[in-house]
Formats: structure tokens, sequence, C-alpha cells
């Protein structure tokens, strides 16, 4: 465990039981919320405010209120069910594409690809690269689920 490089084991001590036990629970409760996005949730109908575009409905799903879609940066939705759900499809697409990303970084790393080398030496660290692409297909994956849901709701309304 010299060299992980997991945040858990290189601040934390965790050693691979504690890696293993973490990594079951998120993925446990990612199903379960998927689970519950897919099966049990309802997209709100009667919503507080008749929203006119896609930030103002975002907005007042969220938190009731339109033009308060920029406190989804440090608050958390007023109906929690709803944030559940969204979490489950956005972190479900996000875990994907991220290990994903993992994989080819390491096998790259492993096989000493020369076009990977290339690559680190134009951007140093890869891993900066990574989190980026991951920190965006989360961005593009919740922008996504609300324009679903936005769909839904002008088709109803």
């Amino acid at each position: 465990m010299a060299g992980e490089q997991n945040p858990l084991t290189k601040f934390f001590g965790v050693g691979w039981n504690g890696l293993l036990l973490t990594n079951g629970i998120l993925v446990a409760a990612i199903i379960f919320s998927l689970y519950y996005y897919f099966f049990k949730y309802k997209s709100p109908r009667d919503l507080a405010f008749k929203p006119t575009n896609f930030k103002e409905f975002a907005s007042v799903l969220y938190f009731g209120e339109p033009s308060k879609l920029y406190q989804l940066l440090y608050k958390s939705p007023k109906d929690k069910k709803i944030a559940i759900a969204h979490l489950g499809y956005i972190m479900t697409i996000t875990v994907i594409v991220g290990s994903f990303l993992a994989t080819f970084h390491n096998i790259c790393q492993f096989y000493g690809f020369a076009f990977y080398d290339q690559y680190r030496d134009v951007v140093g660290r890869p891993l900066y690269v990574i989190y980026a692409l991951i920190g965006l297909t989360a961005f593009l994956a919740a922008r996504h689920v609300l324009l679903l849901e936005y769909y839904k709701y002008k088709q109803v309304v």
C-alpha cells in the first residue's frame, strides 16, 4: 500500500479491507439511488411556480423558487427524494466514465505506450485532466437528467 494514491489510504491510513468496504458501500448507495430513480421516483408535475425555461424549471424543482439555481453549488435540494433519484442517475454515468478513464490511464502507464508518454510530457499530470473529465461528465449528466425532467414536464403541462 506504499504507493497507493487513494485519499483514504494516503491521508487516513486505510488498508485494503477499508478500501473494499468503502467501495462496496458507495456502489450499494449508487445502485440503490439508481433503482429509486428508475422504479420509485415520479417527476413532480405540480410545481409551485410555472417555469418558463429550463433554468427556472431546475431552480423550482430543486428549491421551490425561480432564480435560485446558483444555490445548487453550495446547498442540497429541498426535496431529498429528488436529490437521491438524480444523484443515482448522475453518479452511475460518472462512475462508468471515471472507471474507463482510470483503466485507460493505468493500462497506458503499465505497458508504457509511447503516445501516452508524449501526452504526459505535454500535460504534466494526466490525473488532473482525468479529474477534469470526470467533473465534466458529472456536470453533463446532471444537465441531461434535468433536461429529461424538463421535457417530461413540458409534455404534461
